[in-house]
């Protein structure tokens, strides 16, 4: 039968926790209630995780029971209590049922024949059983001399402690189910007797809920326990994939998908579309790999994207860089490391201080320097890109030092001699990020290397955010890594037991991405490097083509910053 959610609660045992209930009716409030979030039109179920939590106190003030003073509060005699002897005797406070104690009844009490007139104190003795029945062995003072009685426990009247003998605490009221039932005097809070609702907080999990609930015994709603017939019912906790790489826990671990990954989706590849409501997954724990962005050469559906984990067994060589500008081989610059490349057409420099290049000339870059130049007879100064240049057509001669623009466009292709194959790991040891490769021999554990078929690919950046190992509970043996920061999704622990590890096959060596994830993750990437300097204006050629002319083209080339 539901009863209110507070006299459930009152009349609870706590030592039979946890329960489960299931709220019948109510009303909630979320402006009062705002986190427990319930849905109370439709019964649910509500399992009780922890003891109460503390009681409180309903009635002109509100302290707690452990802030109550010593020694507060007495029975009233306002309203008598009806029960029966064995009740008030053994509903006494914790601690103080030891006997002998006196009482007094509110009415007269006839036993044997003796009249024992009301308000007269018994002092309760003892109690003893005869022939199945329960007695309490007693003694009174009557006029001529003290008198042993004995009382059947059932016997019911309305009793009462011998005033002055006893002040209870606020907890040990609670603790006493007559005394709860009781009005009680507190000389700190007037003449006026009170009556004490404790108001108690619970502590529970609701199904489908995340957080545990704390839930005051006053909220208006009807319960019903459930327990017996619920032995079946698993409370489900759902978790988001990314709390699950905070998780101190045992792998693997079988978990049901609640809600799969919010669109659009972030690789190409065929388990994506697995990750739906109600697909079972195995989590066999969190990876160690880290994973290198790569862009394939433009072809006539543009660019490929890929992640490549440190795993990916293929070899590279290493693959010339081409730089169309001065601008561009700024910018590929790296502490320590040598960039020495090709020209491969004429380009003549704009500044009549500064030197052209020609088709075949080979320079090492140096670094990025100032100059002075004049410009209508005024001096500006202007960045510039060091470089040592020789004409390749004989090694014994001596290299020139030159200064070049950064606006000048050419022609520039790195020199590679390095005919190595390097691993991923080696590439991140022994190279510079970006650098230009192309696959020389592909990872012979992949049924189909995509990589191979791309005349270069250019290796970005180097990413080490979380991964999760996990498969299909159809596949179990069959592993792809989920990053749950990139593609997080709500799911819930089952409790079928943990599947044996077998060895797995991965199948996220590669796996590419699509072109909107590509450039998300682009803007998440932390760059450390400065920008590249401002390529200063073109030379003013009003003398040979007139103000118009030199405008326009000095418009364009700041339309090109």
């Amino acid at each position: 039968m539901p009863l209110s959610f507070q006299e459930y609660i009152v009349s609870l045992d706590i030592a039979s926790l946890p329960r489960v209930l299931k709220i019948c009716s109510g009303v909630y409030f979320q402006g009062e209630y705002n986190l427990l979030l319930w849905c109370l039109g439709t019964p649910q179920a509500h399992k009780e995780l922890c003891p109460l939590a503390r009681a409180g106190l309903q009635s002109p003030w509100d302290p707690h029971a452990s802030s109550a003073p010593a020694g507060h509060f007495q029975p009233s005699r306002d309203q008598p209590s009806h029960m029966s002897l064995k009740t008030f005797a053994r509903t006494r406070p914790a601690g103080l049922q030891d006997m002998p104690f006196s009482f007094t009844s509110a009415v007269d009490l006839t036993v044997d024949g003796q009249v024992i007139p009301q308000g007269q104190p018994i002092s309760l003795l003892s109690v003893a059983r005869h022939e199945g029945q329960e007695f309490a062995n007693c003694t009174t003072m009557g006029q001529d001399g003290q008198h042993l009685l004995c009382f059947p426990f059932s016997l019911q009247g309305q009793f009462y402690e011998c005033s002055g003998q006893q002040n209870y605490t606020l907890s040990q009221v609670l603790q006493s189910e007559a005394l709860r039932g009781q009005r009680l005097n507190c000389s700190a809070l007037g003449r006026r007797s009170l009556l004490l609702c404790p108001v108690y907080e619970v502590q529970g999990i609701m199904h489908m809920r995340k957080e545990v609930v704390k839930i005051p015994s006053t909220l208006e709603v009807d319960v019903e326990d459930v327990t017996e017939e619920s032995q079946h019912i698993h409370f489900i906790k759902p978790l988001m994939l990314s709390e699950v790489l905070g998780l101190e826990r045992a792998f693997p671990v079988e978990a049901e998908i609640l809600e799969g990954p919010e669109y659009p989706p972030i690789f190409e590849n065929d388990w994506i579309p697995h990750l739906q409501k109600g697909q079972k997954i195995q989590i066999h724990g969190k990876s160690c790999d880290w994973r290198i962005l790569a862009s394939s050469s433009k072809g006539r559906k543009g660019s490929r994207h890929f992640l490549l984990s440190s795993t990916y067994q293929g070899k590279f060589r290493r693959r010339p860089r081409e730089f169309p500008t001065v601008l561009d081989l700024t910018a590929s610059l790296g502490k320590g490391k040598c960039l020495r490349v090709v020209v491969t057409k004429d380009c003549e420099s704009t500044e009549e201080d500064l030197p052209s290049l020609s088709m075949g000339d080979r320079l090492e870059v140096l670094h990025l320097a100032k100059t002075h130049v004049c410009r209508q007879a005024e001096h500006k100064s202007i960045d510039v890109l060091l470089c040592s240049r020789s004409s390749g057509e004989d090694e014994d001669e001596e290299s020139e030092q030159l200064m070049l623009p950064l606006h000048l466009e050419g022609g520039f292709v790195e020199e590679v001699s390095d005919s190595r194959r390097y691993s991923l790991p080696e590439i991140v040891e022994k190279l510079q990020l970006p650098c230009e490769v192309k696959v020389a021999t592909k990872d012979s554990s992949l049924a189909n290397d995509i990589l191979g078929s791309f005349s270069a690919l250019r290796l970005e950046a180097q990413i080490t955010e979380p991964f999760l190992v996990t498969s299909l509970c159809e596949e179990p043996s069959v592993s792809f890594q989920i990053p749950p920061q990139w593609l997080d999704m709500t799911l819930f622990f089952t409790e079928e037991p943990a599947p044996s590890q077998t060895p797995l096959t991965d199948r996220s060596k590669v796996e590419e991405l699509t072109e909107s994830f590509y450039y998300h993750l682009l803007k998440l990437m932390p760059s450390n490097e400065a920008p590249p300097p401002r390529p200063p204006k073109r030379r003013d050629f009003s003398n040979k083509a007139g103000t118009q002319l030199s405008g326009a083209k000095e418009a364009n080339v700041l339309g090109l910053i």
